[in-house]
């Protein structure tokens, strides 16, 4: 027998025995969706262009993970630097901790991918294919009909083109613009690859904006259950007043509260919440429920803000502070990462120089001599030409052969030259470290790599 749950406990995205039950949101306006519009759209065009951008030939950003070379506002990077993401990640982290102790889930209802595809993109389309709320629960509740089937049929066409040109934009970031035109004039058989990771991100993406919506919210997404151990009774969150607002009841009613028990806060919420059982790990910040509750308020002559931004200290009507341990806190160690950051993009090299020992043997022996084979890989990271002198260190009298001493890389090529060492095999000891100096002709930068010199003993 399915479990009843309780009136309190019941959302528009659940029935009373526990099931789902498609959340459709009914239209809204005021001051926050008016600031929702511009920060979307702002958002879509940004994620539509930045993989286009290029400055000086290079693009602005581009991360090529098949050939292992990453670029990010003029700055280039390649696999050796790798545990900068770390920094990156941790500091991406550590901000929106940050941000959350103050602000609540804002980041949720006004940037999150996420929300700004679903309410900024695939729900307008969905609104000018079935109209409002009402008409598309109505043409839910109908029978399959011609007209149902072809509004089904052109919503989920739409949808699935709308999908693969975001996977398009998407794929643009790690993607080299020209294969993405080869693979669109070509087909594809010109990029298989490229072809099937197309096709799996747009079906990712239909199958999210399309069936699994507000569920990658509620159930998906670890953030909403972190809120509670980033915020505190000071944290900015949408809330009901309910000291002004209860008793619910008619107008009409001198005992009752502000709150007319409308349901306008319910049928707009994105995630099918009652905003008035209280803050919510499902409450994503949209403020929705504000701008419904507000437009309310001013039809039947109340004052704005039963339902508003505000901390449960400031809706209990107690004393708010900004500066508490965890804001602090969280502030200290956004800082040690940014720091920590900067002083290793110092140390960030223009370009790599590594010696690897050839595939074979470790050492021969030929003619009374220990020959070691390496090769120098030289990589070039920037975006401009530039010219690298090569200079062995000699430690122990060693012969060293080295075919040049001076390479000159185009931009973001490589370069492998090989490097031969020789001792006499009866003044040979014992293994012992070795180095070249790897130096820029124009800036002056050197790169120092050690490898060891080995042999029989």
């Amino acid at each position: 027998m399915p479990t009843i749950l309780p009136a309190y406990a019941r959302k528009s995205s659940i029935r009373a025995d526990g099931s789902r039950e498609k959340v459709r949101v009914a239209d809204v306006k005021g001051r926050f969706q008016k600031g929702k519009t511009w920060a979307y759209n702002f958002l879509l065009l940004l994620f539509a262009i930045l993989p286009f951008i290029s400055i000086q030939g290079q693009r602005l950003i581009l991360l090529d993970i098949q050939r292992r070379h990453f670029y990010l506002f003029g700055l280039s990077f390649n696999a050796q630097d790798i545990y900068l993401i770390f920094f990156l990640v941790s500091g991406l982290a550590f901000t929106l901790f940050f941000v959350t102790a103050i602000w609540g889930r804002v980041w949720c209802g006004w940037s999150c991918p996420q929300t700004v595809l679903m309410d900024g993109f695939f729900r307008k389309i969905e609104r000018w294919v079935e109209g409002n709320r009402n008409e598309q629960v109505r043409l839910s509740q109908s029978s399959w009909t011609a007209k149902k089937i072809s509004l089904f049929s052109i919503k989920h066409a739409i949808f699935l083109l709308a999908s693969l040109l975001i996977s398009l934009i998407f794929i643009a970031y790690f993607v080299p613009i020209p294969s993405i035109f080869d693979l669109l004039k070509l087909g594809p058989s010109s990029h298989p690859v490229l072809s099937l990771w197309l096709c799996g991100v747009t079906a990712l993406i239909y199958l999210d904006f399309s069936w699994f919506r507000e569920q990658v919210c509620v159930i998906v997404c670890p953030y909403g259950r972190f809120q509670s151990l980033l915020t505190d009774d000071d944290t900015l969150v949408i809330g009901y007043d309910e000291k002004r607002g209860e008793p619910r009841g008619k107008k009409t009613d001198p005992n009752t509260g502000d709150c007319i028990d409308c349901d306008r806060c319910v049928v707009v919420c994105p995630t099918g919440i009652d905003i008035r059982n209280g803050l919510q790990l499902d409450c994503i910040g949209c403020a929705n429920c504000i701008d419904a509750c507000d437009e309310v308020m001013e039809k039947i002559g109340k004052p704005k803000g039963l339902v508003r931004y505000d901390s449960l200290n400031g809706l209990a009507g107690k004393a708010k502070k900004f500066l508490r341990p965890r804001v602090i806190a969280y502030s200290a160690l956004f800082l040690i990462g940014v720091l920590m950051f900067a002083g290793f993009l110092r140390k960030h090299t223009p370009f790599e120089a590594n010696v690897l020992r050839l595939v074979g043997p470790p050492y021969v022996l030929t003619e009374g001599k220990i020959r070691n084979q390496f090769e120098i890989h030289l990589f070039n990271k920037m975006s401009d030409q530039m010219t690298l002198l090569i200079e062995p260190k000699a430690t122990q009298g060693e012969s060293i052969t080295l075919p040049v001493r001076e390479v000159t890389l185009k931009r973001l090529e490589d370069r492998r030259i090989p490097l031969f060492v020789e001792v006499p095999e009866k003044t040979f000891q014992t293994s012992f470290p070795m180095s070249i100096q790897v130096k820029e002709e124009e800036t002056g930068k050197i790169v120092q790599s050690t490898f060891r010199f080995l042999g029989p003993k």
